[in-house]
């Protein structure tokens, strides 16, 4: 005798794959953004524009997922809650477009040129970390180097702690682009007293 197929469980198997397709949270994807200085800062002014180079990510924090510090050295992944682009790229373009800001006009290359060509200063910057915690505290530690034509280079690090207004991705993410505009103004006022006017590369 041939057995029959159970089409009662079919139907049922086949529901309960629907519903969990249906009951999967919507993914959703954040930006970070430029954010006009607060404060009057004597603006960037130099004859040799500055280039913002490679920016260096901790392994832990190099992922579209947006990450989170829990206890007990845990990481949180937010896995439906994405970066729209590459980490660092969006960390050039702000910090390029923050500094911009903060500078007379000309005095910031454009994060989309190419890397040769006329003679530039080149800012490169390591963050060791930018996240959110428990708290809804973000934390940015990072470090930075100024590279001059025929000229000493100038280096510096940065401490920058954000209280996002509420623990949603929303908030963390606003809260990650006030940093990144805190660490911009701190890299203003510490370059303005190594811009000269250096005329090679």
């Amino acid at each position: 005798m041939s057995a029959k197929p159970c089409w009662g469980m079919l139907t049922l198997a086949s529901a309960g794959l629907l519903g969990a397709c249906q009951s999967s949270p919507a993914t959703h994807y954040f930006v970070l953004t430029e954010i006009a200085p607060t404060a009057a800062l004597a603006p960037l002014l130099t004859q040799v524009p500055i280039r913002v180079e490679r920016i260096t990510l901790a392994g832990e924090l190099d992922r579209l997922e947006l990450v989170r510090r829990g206890t007990s050295n845990r990481l949180q992944i937010a896995a439906f809650d994405r970066w729209a682009a590459p980490l660092d790229d969006m960390i050039r373009r702000v910090v390029t477009a923050d500094l911009a800001m903060r500078s007379a006009s000309g005095t910031m290359a454009s994060a989309n040129e190419p890397a040769v060509g006329e003679p530039r200063r080149h800012l490169y910057i390591d963050i060791h970390e930018f996240a959110g915690d428990e708290h809804g505290v973000v934390t940015l530690h990072a470090a930075w180097l100024l590279q001059t034509p025929d000229a000493a280079s100038a280096r510096g690090t940065e401490a920058v702690a954000i209280e996002a207004s509420d623990g949603t991705a929303d908030a963390l993410a606003t809260a990650m682009s006030r940093a990144l505009a805190d660490l911009s103004d701190r890299i203003a006022v510490a370059l303005a007293p190594h811009l000269g006017s250096a005329k090679s590369e």
